[in-house]
């Protein structure tokens, strides 16, 4: 039997298209999977004066997150924030949180806030208006949680606390602080 390269024409060609294509896929899929080192950090969406808000099953907002500006990265789902502010509503006073720059969570249930860090507690008829000031704060939205481990400054009309790491639960009403406590009290009243 005799074998002519004209009949191995369509054969070889097949097994060249095949190797491409397999050389072309691993070409394409080995960044993402491969060295991280390798891999952009680039933005897929810029958004300016950015606001999104959380409702609950009534219809009535929760809390709002807003930004001068918001960036996403595809590659690990990361959101960067500038001039974040985030409001918490919902039963009691309104809870503002601002600071210079902020990350939040691919889920959307964690934000990060760095760099001149201000928590106010909105003031009510019992009791004068509350900020905290730091420099990092996590915020758990959906559990109410706040935390910090860098120093914190606490004030409440004349009564100031300070301390190196905080515990906020707003469902249980307690407030923690983890060490060098320090404070002065103002019995005066409102």
């Amino acid at each position: 039997m005799r074998i002519r390269v004209s009949n191995l024409l369509p054969l070889l060609l097949v097994f060249f298209l095949a190797a491409l294509t397999l050389w072309l896929r691993i070409a394409v899929e080995t960044p993402a999977g491969g060295d991280p080192r390798l891999r952009r950090h680039d933005p897929d969406a810029i958004v300016d004066k950015f606001t999104v808000t959380r409702l609950d099953e009534n219809g009535r907002a929760q809390y709002s997150l807003a930004a001068n500006q918001m960036i996403h990265f595809a590659d690990d789902e990361s959101t960067e924030l500038f001039a974040p502010r985030f409001v918490r509503r919902g039963d009691g006073p309104a809870v503002t949180i601002t600071a210079d720059r902020g990350t939040v969570n691919h889920e959307g249930d964690e934000a990060f806030f760095r760099g001149n860090v201000l928590v106010v507690r909105a003031a009510t008829q019992e009791q004068s208006e509350l900020q905290i000031r730091t420099n990092y704060l996590h915020v758990l939205a959906e559990k109410s949680i706040a935390r910090t481990n860098e120093p914190v400054t606490i004030t409440e009309g004349k009564s100031v606390l300070s301390g190196i790491g905080m515990e906020y639960d707003r469902e249980k009403s307690r407030l923690e602080l983890f060490s060098n406590v320090r404070g002065s009290f103002d019995q005066s009243g409102k």
